[in-house]
Order: C-alpha cells, then sequence, then structure tokens
C-alpha cells in the first residue's frame, strides 16, 4: 500500500481557515517557495495508482518543506 502525505495545500478548506500569515510562512518555508495545490496532490495519486512496481511508499508533497 502506498500513501500520498500532502503538506500545506492551497485551495482547501483547512488553510482557507488558517491566517494569512500562516499560509505565507508556510510558502516561504519550502523550497520552491510556494504552496502544493490539490492538483499536486491528484497527479500523484493517479501515477502512484498507474503503477504495479512501487509498494509501501509515503509521497511527501509539501514543495520541499522537508527532506528525507
Amino acid at each position: 500500500m502506498n500513501c500520498v502525505a500532502p503538506g500545506l495545500l492551497e485551495g482547501t478548506r483547512a488553510t482557507a481557515n488558517l491566517r494569512p500569515e500562516v499560509v505565507e510562512t508556510g510558502r516561504k518555508a519550502s523550497l520552491l517557495g510556494k504552496a502544493a495545490d490539490k492538483d499536486d496532490c491528484a497527479d500523484q495519486v493517479v501515477t502512484m495508482c498507474r503503477t504495479n512496481t512501487m509498494t509501501g511508499q509515503t509521497l511527501v508533497i509539501d514543495s520541499g518543506r522537508t527532506f528525507h
């Protein structure tokens, strides 16, 4: 089983409830300088569903905020 672990996602109800400065701090903390969005996560889920050689992976989608 594989898993997608999103970080800060713009355009969701969760981020709509955050103060703007919290969202901006999250953007600045990422390597790419932007937040991911729900389409980024959806694209990765589709990619995971199309492969039959990937197992037991957790894919972090956070625009480079964390490194593993």
